[in-house]
């Protein structure tokens, strides 16, 4: 997906380290059978947090947050999110006490215009029950400006969180409580969203390894996918959205399928896309031709009464279009019946080696069957197909 959520431990790091602050947290992967050896490592006296760190909302309300807890008791606690609750990855920090009084809220979000700032002297689990206490700016894109600071916070604070920001190539920078005692900021616990893309331009600030996803069960389709990416040298991703949703996506290459998913959420209604997911790395006729089958025995299990297929991808520079084509014509013939049968509307646009011969056999293909199509070469921008089957739903 285009916004991806990093650990807290990986985004504290970060924000720690931006305002001069040493960070004493423990990342712990509960799925090594040694990881109590990271428990014995902290410091015998204090008290600590154990919470849960894979990208889950509301911890505090769904019992993934042990407050308070002496180093004796965090192993039965982490044991609780591994073994009873199914969860992977968990945060261990020293317990900071405090006031609820004191706990601030402070987020920087990417918007058309810049980047929003919102803040909230009344943070915590309950910010979102005092929404007139919110004030928000908005900073330009080329710079933070301290002029336009009317929140009331330390220039220096907002100043760092902006850079930060900006060079990891943060979509969502969430601090929530911010502790504000005796003139020192302190996260108590943050939230980070990034651009994927930024992956390579943020000198290893954050890795694929700092990605987290919620927990969730994956439904046959993804997971056979996940097997075939996991022998492929190219790679294969499938996410559904909507099981029952009508637009459904075989994309190729991360940035046009960042760009089609994007421009579908903005022109339609979000629950009607069924799936997002890519492949890529120049896979085989015969890896594209499993992937291809996946989406669209998804897409024959969906109850949507109007289906599309959007096949569609950028330039490429090194995958074939033609072979991969042929791919998604073979799997395509085995559901030849069906996509007549649903009235199941494509939308093609593609460009790369062996276009020309790609576009024709995919052309023609989706003729003889009688399937209702549009086959275009990069001449069509991804933007404008993208309308065009949106148009189409209505």
């Amino acid at each position: 997906m285009p916004r991806i959520k990093l650990s807290e431990f990986r985004a504290k790091q970060l924000i720690f380290e931006s305002l001069g602050i040493d960070y004493g947290g423990v990342s712990i992967d509960l799925s090594v059978k040694d990881y109590p050896k990271a428990i014995k490592q902290l410091p015998s006296s204090g008290l600590y947090v154990a919470k849960v760190d894979q990208a889950v909302k509301k911890r505090g309300k769904g019992g993934l947050v042990a407050l308070k807890r002496t180093k004796g008791q965090l192993v039965a606690d982490l044991k609780s999110f591994a073994a009873t609750q199914g969860y992977k990855y968990a945060l261990v920090e020293p317990y900071i006490e405090h006031s609820q009084g004191e706990e601030h809220y402070l987020a920087l979000q990417r918007s058309e215009t810049g980047v929003s700032v919102s803040y909230s002297p009344k943070g915590g689990v309950d910010v979102e029950a005092n929404p007139a206490a919110i004030s928000r700016i908005s900073l330009p894109e080329k710079g933070y400006d301290p002029k336009l600071n009317t929140l009331g916070l330390d220039n220096n604070l907002l100043t760092r969180l902006y850079e930060l920001f900006q060079k990891s190539h943060m979509t969502l920078l969430e601090i929530n409580p911010l502790l504000i005692k005796n003139d020192k900021y302190l996260p108590l616990d943050a939230a980070v969203e990034v651009d994927s893309a930024g992956q390579f331009f943020v000198s290893g600030a954050w890795t694929e390894a700092d990605i987290r996803e919620q927990k969730e069960n994956s439904n046959k389709f993804e997971e056979a996918v996940k097997k075939l990416n996991a022998k492929s040298p190219a790679s294969f991703s499938l996410k559904t959205l909507n099981p029952n949703g009508s637009i459904f996506l075989l994309l190729s290459g991360g940035g046009a399928s960042v760009v089609v998913a994007d421009e579908l959420s903005r022109l339609t209604d979000f629950k009607l896309i069924a799936n997002y997911g890519e492949y890529s790395g120049n896979p085989s006729q015969d890896e594209t031709q499993l992937y291809t089958q996946q989406v669209l025995r998804m897409m024959m299990a969906s109850k949507a009464p109007k289906k599309e297929l959007i096949i569609a991808g950028g330039v490429a520079n090194f995958t074939d279009v033609s072979k991969t084509f042929a791919g998604i014509i073979t799997a395509m013939q085995i559901y030849a019946k069906d996509l007549k049968n649903h009235k199941i509307k494509v939308f093609v646009r593609r460009g790369g080696p062996n276009q020309t011969a790609g576009l024709k056999a995919m052309s023609n293909f989706l003729s003889e069957i009688g399937v209702e199509h549009w086959v275009y070469g990069p001449d069509k921008s991804l933007s404008a197909v993208v309308a065009q089957a949106a148009g189409a739903l209505r």
